[in-house]
């Protein structure tokens, strides 16, 4: 019995969604309708006669002086559909910026991942930087203070930031501002405050019971976190003394 053949869900006359490069129709074809897209003027959607159709920034349109009723040769196609690269990038760029904020090569990787050349890509990363909104030292100011206010240690930070792509430089200049005189002063005294509120929830009734075994979870717990060891160790003397046992970490 032959397989029933399923309707196409497309709408007529518009374009799939494309982020690198979109394959446009093939062959020679009359424009029938050019359409701004509602709520992004920038597009405009290029629809044929033959009912195909693809997109192109409103200034490619307006560059090429495309018009309804005329010729679109297949050369010309995708020459425009090219040179609409870099628009789609930076289109693509912005919307992800507006999710949440990014580092340089977080956008760059996503960028790539989405099937945008090396070339849009570089370009678009540049022109973001060039507007403030792609700024590595402003992502990791911000990254620090918030995880600071969390309890997140100096390591877990400083590890995660060059996971994000953040320069090694610029990692340990932002975290050695992180003082408790420095911008960050009250975010240390805040993440502090939580780091042991969360450690007293967890194990001060374990140090109560089994102080050695208590402090030894509580170690690895807090060095997983990125504490160093000496915070790790005042931690543990003040859990200690709290529950009437002498210091043991060294």
């Amino acid at each position: 019995m032959p397989t029933p053949r399923r309707k196409s869900t497309a709408s007529p006359g518009k374009p799939a969604p494309s982020h690198g490069k979109p394959a446009p129709p093939h062959g020679d074809g009359v424009i029938a309708s050019l359409t701004v897209r509602p709520r992004r003027t920038d597009r405009t959607v290029v629809v044929l006669e033959d009912g195909s159709a693809f997109e192109l920034a409103s200034v490619l349109v307006e560059r090429a002086g495309l018009s309804t009723g005329a010729l679109l040769t297949e050369d010309a196609r995708e020459r425009l559909v090219g040179e609409d690269e870099p628009h789609r990038a930076r289109s693509r760029a912005l919307h992800l910026l507006a999710l949440k904020d990014r580092t340089r090569r977080e956008v760059e990787t996503r960028l790539r991942d989405l099937g945008f050349g090396q070339e849009a890509v570089a370009g678009t990363s540049t022109w973001l930087a060039s507007l403030g909104y792609l700024d590595d030292r402003r992502f990791a100011e911000r990254y620090v203070s918030e995880k600071l206010r969390v309890g997140w240690g100096p390591r877990r930070i400083f590890s995660d930031l060059l996971g994000k792509g953040v320069e090694r430089a610029l990692v340990e200049e932002v975290l050695d501002a992180a003082d408790p005189t420095g911008p960050n002063a009250q975010a240390l005294v805040e993440g502090s405050e939580a780091m042991l509120a969360l450690v007293r929830r967890r194990f001060v009734k374990q140090f109560a019971v089994d102080p050695d075994g208590a402090e030894r979870r509580m170690a690895g717990y807090l060095a997983r976190r990125g504490y160093d060891w000496e915070t790790i160790g005042r931690v543990a003397r003040e859990l200690r003394a709290e529950s009437g046992e002498g210091d043991a970490f060294p």
